[in-house]
């Protein structure tokens, strides 16, 4: 994952330090701290298997040529599947003994790999799909008026008491992240860390959501840029699940999209204290119904029958890199110098052509090609990011060829 560091003036991180430390921990819930999605009665089988051969690509800038086993080795990829829509598949599993060792001790189809921020893609599709349910958007009008909105107007309770900065700003800028609010997702040095502060209330001490969203009151006094931030993807989930009239996000998800897809297996979501999924991470999924999202995704909304889950015109707005609007500043912590990306809905988007992926921390991806009807899905053994930028350099160049090689079959 890609992180943003704010270099707030060291005034302002005094003010924020006090605004952060202010509100007492709110009591422990005493529900679980995941929400089982579960799988429809019926799954729906990925294509055939296609049982390429060994696959080459362009590697190290350019210079060779090598094997997409070797590239399994090196990027630690405990899984990668590559599905061709209605025609093939390619899967292979890296070795539990080298990397992605937990306590199951397997890689394969029915594991249930954590995807850390591919969640935030899993996020932004389901505000599309509950704006379309629930205020009957159909065409990119309907859904950019519902965008323009101010998230305060679908979380009442980012107004309560002292309001949070999101509580004005337009849903579209959030899920850009671009909101403008003051948050540092890896901190300064180390220090004050919004991730990890997130983390400790959200996730270990059962905060709500707008609750630990209503220390952050500070917004940035200029035009609000690409700032990396994990609270931008909660608020969205909290957006859509109150959107909802009382259904959680979680139950939405396994009766919409999870349903329509037809998974193999069960997921689970990490909830806060309010049952509300955790928007910006804590999904977990078989690599399988990965590639079964992400052929959804790659249909603009549309299950494997041709029937409308999603209205097309939301990943018009979700999926299309938009230009300029979308850059991601250069020297901003989130580039990649050698791959130069946009960032959309919780997208990101290839500036000179038309896939996008979702991305995860530990180098997990659902890499969507639009033009070639094909969705990769890797899961990586990366160490938060370790060498991080190199290796996606390199993941992308794999993915290009074996599309290439899934593309040329018949």
């Amino acid at each position: 994952m890609r992180e943003a560091v704010s270099r707030a003036k060291p005034t302002l991180w005094l003010i924020a330090i006090a605004l952060l430390l202010w509100l007492p921990v709110e009591q422990s819930a005493a529900e679980t701290d995941n929400e089982d999605i579960h799988a429809p009665s019926k799954s729906i089988d990925l294509p055939k298997d296609a049982k390429i051969g060994e696959i080459t690509y362009t590697c190290r800038n350019g210079t060779a040529k090598c094997r997409i086993s070797d590239f399994m080795q090196k990027a630690k990829v405990c899984a990668l599947l590559v599905v061709r829509d209605a025609k093939y598949r390619i899967e292979k599993f890296g070795s539990p003994k080298e990397f992605c060792d937990e306590e199951d001790g397997v890689n394969d189809r029915k594991k249930l790999y954590g995807v850390a921020s591919v969640a935030k893609s899993i996020t932004s599709t389901l505000v599309g799909h509950a704006i379309a349910v629930k205020q009957g958007a159909r065409t990119r009008q309907d859904f950019e008026a519902a965008l323009r909105r101010p998230v305060g107007h679908y979380v009442s309770d980012l107004t309560t008491f002292i309001p949070s900065a999101h509580a004005g700003v337009p849903l579209d800028q959030v899920l850009r992240m671009r909101s403008g609010v003051w948050w540092t997702e890896y901190g300064w040095k180390g220090f004050l860390s919004g991730a990890v502060f997130f983390s400790q209330r959200v996730r270990q001490l059962h905060e709500s959501v707008p609750y630990f969203a209503r220390r952050y009151v500070l917004r940035t006094p200029w035009s609000p840029r690409f700032n990396y931030s994990a609270l931008d993807a909660a608020i969205a989930a909290q957006a859509a699940n109150d959107m909802l009239d009382g259904v959680r996000l979680t139950k939405f998800l396994e009766t919409g999209i999870w349903a329509a897809i037809g998974a193999e297996s069960d997921a689970k979501w990490a909830v806060d204290k309010e049952g509300t999924a955790i928007g910006p991470c804590c999904f977990k999924a078989t690599v399988g119904d990965l590639a079964r999202f992400g052929l959804l995704v790659l249909r603009r909304g549309r299950d494997g029958d041709g029937k409308e889950i999603i209205p097309e015109a939301w990943f018009d707005i979700a999926t299309k890199n938009r230009g300029r609007v979308d850059e991601i500043p250069p020297g901003n912590r989130s580039a990649n110098a050698n791959l130069p990306m946009h960032y959309g809905y919780f997208w990101w988007l290839n500036p000179k052509g038309t896939d996008f992926s979702a991305v995860g921390r530990d180098g997990q991806f659902i890499h969507v090609f639009p033009e070639s009807d094909t969705v990769v899905v890797q899961i990586s053994d990366w160490d938060a990011w370790t060498n991080g930028d190199a290796l996606e350099v390199e993941t992308f160049e794999a993915h290009a060829a074996l599309v290439s090689a899934i593309s040329r079959l018949p």
